[in-house]
């Protein structure tokens, strides 16, 4: 293999991004380029080392030998250059550029302003994209590296992916002032039964997480209505006789007394967040967030 001095910069970076994130179309987004360009960037790095990194058909994407080889360098590589250019960027003061962060709607209302906040003291200059979805969608953005890392709930192990606990909330009862089991400080789930009750649409992971329960607990509910918001069915709540249950940061901060949040028992459920990100090496701005963010919300 060639000298680092020798190496196609743009081209190991290229490969490696490849390689981690598993497709062209991930990596490509991951280094805001498009799909050709990360095709020839990858082209000219094998005609400058004359070997095929990548096998690509229409529907896989493998390292060849060479590339499995390869790959443990190139990763050297593109580390010591970040570290290098994170280097200079302190050095001469300037800390810019864009960190795009994932985070579920209901952590990003209630826990978001003081990370931003405090971020901003140490880069007021790094401008910073917010994207409030569900988990399933804020998944498919750190795995297609749309974003740098993302505050969400688990979901299934990927081999891309890794992630840290953050703290864990129970699941609650969103009752209506005037219904009956509002005098109540907490409830079970049985209590519910019979109860008309608003559900989340499928791409929510609360919803699976209650399904799951239920069906360990062997309980029916009567899930009337569904949405696709949590901000939706705490409305609803407090405009009507219907309960809904959602995790304790969807009423965290609610000021009226329309609403009120009864604990749920037998069983006790809460939904766990967590840090998500991709195993690739993370800009200085991102490992900053990452740890402030580790700092504030660990329980």
């Amino acid at each position: 293999m060639p000298s680092h001095s020798h190496l196609d910069i743009l081209g190991v970076q290229a490969f490696v991004a490849i390689a981690e994130l598993g497709s062209f179309r991930a990596a490509a987004n991951h280094m805001h380029l498009s799909e050709s360009a990360l095709g020839r960037r990858l082209a000219k790095l094998e005609s400058s080392l004359g070997i095929r990194l990548v096998t690509r058909t229409t529907r896989t994407l493998t390292l060849s030998q060479e590339g499995a080889v390869f790959l443990p360098q190139a990763r050297r590589v593109v580390q010591e250059l970040a570290s290098s250019l994170d280097s200079l960027r302190v050095g001469t003061g300037r800390r810019v550029g864009t960190l795009k962060i994932g985070c579920l709607p209901t952590i990003a209302a209630l826990r978001m302003p003081s990370l931003l906040r405090a971020f901003a003291r140490d880069y007021p200059d790094v401008r910073v994209q917010l994207f409030d979805r569900s988990a399933t969608e804020i998944r498919r953005a750190v795995l297609e590296g749309e974003v740098d890392f993302a505050i969400t709930v688990p979901g299934a192990t990927h081999a891309k992916l890794e992630s840290d606990k953050l703290f864990s909330e129970p699941m609650v009862a969103a009752c209506p002032s005037g219904h009956r089991l509002a005098r109540r400080a907490s409830i079970t789930w049985q209590d519910l039964s019979g109860e008309p009750l608003i559900n989340i649409g499928m791409l929510s992971a609360n919803r699976a997480l209650i399904e799951a329960a239920m069906q360990k607990s062997a309980l029916r509910l009567n899930w009337a209505y569904q949405v696709e918001h949590l901000a939706t069915a705490v409305s609803l709540v407090s405009g009507g006789g219907i309960i809904a249950i959602v995790p304790a940061s969807a009423v965290a901060e609610r000021s009226d007394d329309t609403v009120r949040v009864l604990a749920l028992r037998k069983p006790v459920v809460h939904r766990e967040i967590v840090l998500l990100r991709r195993k690739l090496p993370q800009s200085e701005a991102a490992d900053l967030f990452i740890e402030l963010s580790k700092a504030s919300l660990r329980g």
